[in-house]
């Protein structure tokens, strides 16, 4: 299984940002979410336009505070709608967050739910709080063959401890299956909550959720779990979070099988010291782990407990966008879109890990930006921006921004409004004081205005940009089709 490092933030131009969430009440009967504007009635909950939607001020369930109940408890009103589904929850997860059941109870005041401290901790809410309910479809998530749940001891300081608490691996099996093994519950990885063994409670973390065996996973390109639905056949194990305090005895069962699978993985350490645990049926495909992918296809003895490393002279988000690459290609999906940065990093990558796949799509890549550079006429250049193109000259590079104007952290129309049909070298000093900036110059350079209309008939604000402006942007600009600005690299961690 690759678990995949997500990117931390907004950093290329197609990068997507969540719009924050912001509500209101509308006449004092119906409370409106600013998320897509959908009205809830404001004394029910209820949605009427949509009814996977409910809105309920949370309760503490003080009578089992504890508790590993799976459903919560709601007034009938809420379960007019409700009831036709098996999970919900909270809205804006339903792909993906913590599950909880709506059962009715007579008790619950109208428009309001009852949750144990477990539920109100992973659906991330707290008590006297509105909250939104989102209807999930729990048929259509697959059944978990297996779930891991992580024991820890309630309650316990972090001190030494001075005896270690033994527990034996069937009677913690069968505790985990007791409290959370409902027929239909949906389970999610990194849920809480606690467990009652032998008199005892113990702090249970969902640690791992499997629809699929260790086996059929290790082989199974694209598979990540992270929630499952509980049936008949699930089987549960647990495992320790601390065994100088808590020792799981005869803990083997899910051991063996995860032995057998190691032959399918091999353990990637990158440049930076990252470790990724990846398919070798991604790997073949790159001709310098062809050793390591041969040597990890010999590993599964069942008392075997080697596993296959080995190492790459590549950065940690660069590798990362490799895997993603070669699972689209291998799955047979689009290859991922990346800027002209990332492309040329993909390229030097693939020239290390001797993957020919990846290097030809980088060299077709690069080579499509390559022929859309030449030089402009002026004429050309003024011609464009009147027919509603947004062609940028900056100390005569022509970038070609409008697909990015809706991104602009300025908005999109001061660019137009104050930039074009002019050498615009000094707005862009005036207002991107980071360097940084210029990182992204290459994703729009389409060529050079010809010199000598540059010379003679771009105009120019006055004042001119600074000489140090210039002398940075020439610098890190390597990618010029004029030969006068050619200079070596310049790391951004060197401009001033």
């Amino acid at each position: 299984m690759v678990n995949f490092k997500q990117p931390r933030g907004p950093n290329t131009l197609t990068s997507g940002v969540a719009k924050r969430e912001t509500s209101g009440a509308l006449d004092g009967a119906r409370y409106v979410s600013e998320c897509d504007r959908v009205a809830y009635d404001e004394a029910t909950g209820r949605c009427a336009s949509d009814e996977r939607f409910l809105r309920l001020r949370v309760l503490a369930d003080d009578e089992e505070c504890s508790s590993a109940r799976y459903a919560a408890y709601v007034h009938e009103t809420a379960a007019v709608s409700a009831m036709k589904y098996t999970a919900f929850a909270r809205r804006g997860a339903a792909l993906g967050g913590a599950c909880i059941a709506l059962e009715v109870r007579p008790d619950v005041p109208v428009g309001c739910v009852l949750m144990t401290r477990a539920q109100r901790h992973n659906l991330r809410t707290g008590i006297d709080r509105p909250m939104e309910f989102e209807a999930v479809d729990s048929v259509s998530i697959t059944n978990a063959v297996d779930v891991t749940a992580e024991l820890s001891l309630m309650n316990e300081g972090e001190e030494e401890p001075r005896h270690v608490t033994v527990m034996e691996s069937e009677t913690g099996r069968r505790a985990a299956r007791a409290t959370l093994g409902d027929i239909g519950r949906v389970l999610t990885a990194t849920e809480v909550f606690v467990v009652l063994v032998e008199g005892r409670e113990y702090r249970a973390r969902i640690a791992d959720v499997n629809s699929l065996s260790a086996e059929e996973a290790s082989s199974t390109v694209g598979y990540h779990c992270f929630r499952a639905r509980v049936s008949p056949q699930t089987t549960f194990y647990v495992l320790s979070s601390d065994e100088r305090k808590l020792k799981i005895a005869n803990n083997e069962g899910k051991a063996r099988s995860v032995r057998l699978a190691r032959r399918e993985i091999l353990q990637v350490t990158t440049r930076d010291g990252e470790t990724f645990p990846v398919h070798r049926s991604l790997l073949r495909q790159c001709i310098a782990l062809t050793s390591a992918v041969r040597r990890a296809g010999e590993l599964g003895h069942v008392n075997d407990d080697d596993h296959v490393s080995v190492d790459v002279d590549v950065d940690t988000d660069v590798f990362d966008r490799v895997l993603i690459f070669l699972e689209a290609i291998t799955l047979g999906k689009s290859a991922p879109a990346y800027d002209i940065r990332v492309t040329e990093e993909l390229a030097v990558a693939a020239q290390t890990l001797g993957c020919r796949v990846l290097d030809e799509h980088c060299a077709e890549k690069l080579g499509d930006h390559a022929s859309r550079i030449r030089e402009y006429d002026w004429d050309e250049i003024v011609a464009h921006n009147a027919a509603g193109g947004v062609w940028l000259v900056i100390d005569g590079m022509v970038l070609d921004v409008k697909r990015w104007l809706p991104e602009h952290p300025g908005g999109d129309v001061i660019i137009p409004n104050q930039s074009l049909n002019m050498d615009a070298a000094r707005h862009f000093e005036m207002y991107h004081s980071s360097r940084e900036s210029f990182l992204y110059l290459k994703e729009f350079y389409i060529g050079e205005v010809r010199a000598q209309d540059r010379a003679e008939r771009v105009p120019a604000p006055d004042p001119a940009p600074s000489d140090d402006f210039v002398r940075q942007l020439r610098q890190y600009c390597t990618f010029r089709l004029e030969s006068e600005f050619s200079r070596p690299h310049v790391h951004l961690g060197q401009l001033n």
